[in-house]
């Protein structure tokens, strides 16, 4: 992929340094990977970052060259496509699979996909995680094709006009039908993957806003509709099972009875879908809402049963 930009009157004199770092809105490190391949042109011929342009000079730099080599294989494998444009791709993620690989799973996640279809449709491999989400969180998650892009987009899902919005089902009910949970999070001891609410954590902030609740098996539950406000690991969880009314299916976080009416309900994961991303699409700068379905036959079995008790 390239990136152009073609230097108008005000432009003469500066140096290309300033038109990648400023206009073009690389990275320090992305333009030093760039300078050392020579990727960067004015008018079709390789120039240092001191060049200086003069006006209507078409500055040219070829992304691909700074990218890094692919850390995992690239595998076929399904991928429900939400958006794709030349620079992004997002997807909604199954429950039960990894978005992107670990130390003991480097291989049948959803990067693994993502980088086998770039590879058939696009020719390259490279894709970077730019959201992820545990894995039994089903919904959107987004998927850069260079690191530049990648380093934007993340950046915009940081803004403030950014959304992300979740669908859960607990056990129990939130204590006011819309509220905020400010309790700020940190991991419960060195080496754990469970994360607690505790003075001395970094702070966490989700919006939500009660549905609708329904008499399950003989305990109340409740469809919520919950907001990020801010990105910490297991937020939403850690959050709701600190109120008492932890998300339906959850092994990690659930209470004594919840895992017993997840274990009637026969579910395989938690009941946690990512359902709406909104953020300022680097391409065009403008907003994008991305939606995902909720196609998971737990969670819709579950929703069954506000139909049929509500």
């Amino acid at each position: 992929m390239r990136l152009t930009y073609l230097a108008g009157e005000k432009d003469g004199g500066r140096r290309v340094y300033s038109i990648l770092k400023g206009d073009l809105r690389l990275s320090a490190r992305q333009i030093k990977l760039l300078k050392r391949a020579g990727a960067v042109a004015a008018d079709g011929e390789p120039v240092f970052m001191d060049y200086r342009v003069t006006p209507g000079q078409l500055v040219t730099v070829s992304l691909d060259a700074a990218e890094p080599e692919p850390e995992f294989p690239a595998e076929r494998g399904p991928l429900d496509i939400l958006f794709e444009n030349e620079a992004l791709l997002a997807v909604n993620k199954p429950a039960g699979l990894l978005t992107h690989p670990s130390r003991g799973k480097y291989t049948g996640t959803l990067a693994n996909f993502a980088a086998g279809y770039l590879t058939e449709s696009a020719g390259s491999p490279s894709v970077h995680a730019v959201n992820r989400l545990d894995r039994d969180t089903s919904g959107v998650v987004l998927f850069a094709k260079n690191a530049h892009f990648g380093t934007l987009a993340a950046s915009a899902l940081r803004e403030r006009e950014a959304e992300k919005v979740y669908t859960a089902y607990l056990c129990g009910v939130l204590p006011e039908r819309r509220g905020v949970i400010s309790l700020p999070i940190e991991r419960e001891q060195a080496g754990s993957q469970r994360r607690v609410t505790a003075p001395s954590g970094k702070p966490a902030v989700t919006e939500y806003e009660t549905v609708q609740t329904a008499d399950v098996l003989g305990r109340t539950v409740s469809e919520v509709r919950l907001s990020l406000k801010t990105g910490r690991t297991h937020q939403i969880r850690v959050h709701c099972a600190s109120l008492g009314a932890p998300v339906l299916g959850d092994r990690l976080y659930g209470n004594s009875e919840s895992l017993r009416l997840s274990d009637e309900l026969g579910l395989e994961s938690h009941l946690l879908h990512a359902g709406r991303l909104t953020f300022r699409e680097p391409v065009k700068n403008e907003l994008l809402t991305l939606t995902a379905p909720v196609t998971r036959a737990d969670m819709i079995k579950t929703g069954e049963f506000f139909k049929n008790f509500y």
